[in-house]
């Protein structure tokens, strides 16, 4: 009766999210059905996101025009906006343009034509004059999941129905817009079926599940922000949104696993310079019971400061503060103390004399020529010297994380392919805190890595790309200490560290040692049309097992049309 009353009240909280796209749909219609520029945030798949990526790699070195200063492009803060990404890439050689770059190719492959402007026809022959259509657009595109799969370990037929609708404008490329609206059914397998048990969220959207029978959960979606660009040296966003700060297939300072949240958005772009500032609304799900009643709110206030030293060098910056807000003891609210953007925050916590959970980061990227790229970040989530020069003691607040990546471009000189190799370690009790409100978590899920702490991950990838084509496989392998009922080894962010084992003789994997192979095949076309049209096919098989404790496998296989807002993580 429980699950019965459960999926008549999803079921009736999706024909009113229907209804509501209905209204929408007609009238935006009526008013314009042109797809044409818009000033958005710019939302790609993890195979277009790659290549978005490698065209702004290599026109660092193809710059041609006298009036682009170089530099002023930045790739460790996404997601980008689409207006900046475009000036930049045509502002490179117009003849390598036309050849491995044509704008109307460019603009389909990459979800939709409302993502770039496309010049006049008469203009198409000299792009850098990049002169938009129309002072007022208004664009639509649809959003879907329509797949059907098999998992091989339960015998089980899956399937996922997913649907909805993403409208944007743009304002004389000043003011731009962006809703997303959507909603959807899906089939979990074992692995993803316990993170949404447990955390309470739809993993790869980042929504919160509710459950319909055994392993199916319905979900509800709403994104979107609102950009003002006053002139080309800032950027001002208010919306609710999910944010990637680096330049590998994760992060260790902000990550787009988990779910989007209402924030504030400030960036400068000055010379080689780019300082950007985000002011977050979050959540803290660890009391609750699955009421919304339970949800507590808590603060963060977010800095990147990235400078392009050399056009082979970006060397960045990142600093980041998480507090509580209301809980059952205190009111405390938005702190005004954080929103200086140009402070550092351990000053600012000792003068208020605060215990908030600050964190602070490095990140270096070097470019060795048009096609190789390294890249790295360092995480520090407590730093106290003393305990750092006597490391082999194992002091429990060494509390660090390190991410070491290599891409290639056209690897073993085949054009459009991608290797990608990358390791990343994080110790016991990183982005954890004494007050759970106050870890570096977000509504059921990390803020950063999605394995939280106390592990260590081997990633590679090869990708080849063609014509709109996308061929690409995955290895993972990971390692982490597994917490058993009643302990507190560091790898769940969610829990305490004043519950800790042990305040020295911590190391990394502690608990139970827990091993994850996990590969992936994926498939996928989209077609040419005005229409966005991606058809997709992917292959996961997973094993986990910590010792004689457990094991977990899962292999199964999807296939069916699909067009994502944005990466949808299952390879963890």
């Amino acid at each position: 009766m429980i699950i019965q009353s459960s999926v008549n009240s999803h079921q009736s909280t999706v024909r009113r999210f229907v209804s509501v796209i209905r209204i929408c749909l007609i009238s935006f219609v009526l008013l314009s059905a042109s797809i044409l520029n818009a000033q958005q945030a710019l939302l790609v798949t993890s195979e277009e996101a790659i290549q978005v990526d490698w065209h702004l790699n290599e026109s660092g070195g193809r710059v041609t025009h006298t009036s682009f200063e170089y530099g002023r492009f930045h790739t460790g803060v996404k997601p980008y906006v689409n207006t900046d990404v475009f000036a930049t890439l045509i502002q490179v050689d117009t003849s390598w343009i036309m050849r491995d770059l044509y704008i109307d190719k460019l603009s389909s492959r990459f979800c939709n034509r409302m993502i770039y402007t496309r010049p006049r026809a008469q203009d198409e022959q000299h792009l850098g004059s990049f002169i938009p259509t129309k002072d007022f657009v208004i664009g639509i595109q649809p959003i879907y999941d329509l797949q059907a799969g098999y998992d091989l370990k339960s015998s089980a037929v899956m399937l996922n129905t997913t649907g909805g609708v993403r409208i944007g404008g743009d304002i004389k490329q000043k003011f731009g817009y962006d809703l997303r609206l959507a909603s959807g059914i899906v089939t979990l397998p074992n692995y993803q079926d316990s993170i949404a048990r447990t955390n309470m969220i739809v993993p790869g959207w980042g929504d919160r599940a509710y459950r319909l029978d055994s392993n199916r959960y319905g979900f509800q979606h709403l994104s979107g922000n609102v950009i003002w660009r006053p002139n080309s040296a800032f950027n001002f966003q208010v919306g609710r949104d999910k944010h990637f700060w680096g330049d590998g297939h994760r992060s260790l300072f902000l990550s787009d696993v988990g779910p989007a949240f209402p924030y504030a958005k400030l960036q400068t772009t000055i010379w080689k310079l780019q300082y950007t500032s985000v002011f977050a609304c979050l959540q803290d799900w660890t009391m609750s019971s699955g009421s919304k009643n339970d949800f507590r709110n808590k603060f963060a206030s977010l800095h990147y400061i990235s400078f392009n030293a050399a056009k082979w060098l970006n060397i960045g910056v990142f600093e980041g503060v998480v507090w509580q807000g209301t809980d059952s003891t205190r009111s405390r609210g938005f702190d005004p103390n954080y929103l200086n953007p140009m402070i550092f925050f351990r000053p600012v916590e000792y003068s208020l004399g605060s215990s908030d959970n600050a964190m602070l980061g490095f990140s270096v990227k070097i470019r060795f020529n048009r096609n190789n790229v390294f890249y790295s970040q360092v995480i520090l989530d407590e730093f106290f010297l003393k305990e750092i020069k006597n490391w082999s003691v194992g002091w429990w607040a060494n509390k660090q994380g390190v991410q070491l990546g290599y891409k290639c471009y056209n690897f073993a000189m085949v054009k459009n392919l991608l290797m990608q190799t990358e390791v990343n370690v994080v110790r016991p009790y990183t982005y954890s805190h004494g007050s759970p409100q106050q870890s570096y978590t977000n509504a059921g899920m990390p803020l950063a890595h999605p394995m939280g702490a106390n592990f260590m991950e081997v990633f590679g990838k090869l990708a080849y790309y063609h014509n709109g084509f996308a061929i690409s496989g995955k290895l993972v392998g990971m390692r982490y200490g597994c917490d058993t009922t009643g302990t507190n080894f560091g790898q769940n962010v969610f829990v305490s560290y004043m519950t800790r084992e042990n305040d020295y003789g911590n190391k990394l994997f502690q608990g139970f040692a827990t091993n994850v192979f996990l590969a992936e095949l994926n498939a996928a076309y989209t077609f040419n049309t005005k229409f966005p049209l991606r058809i997709s096919l992917t292959a996961i098989a997973r094993s986990e097992r910590t010792g004689n404790l457990r094991s977990i496998k899962s292999s199964f296989v999807m296939a069916g049309f699909s067009l994502p807002l944005w990466r949808t993580h299952a390879d963890y």
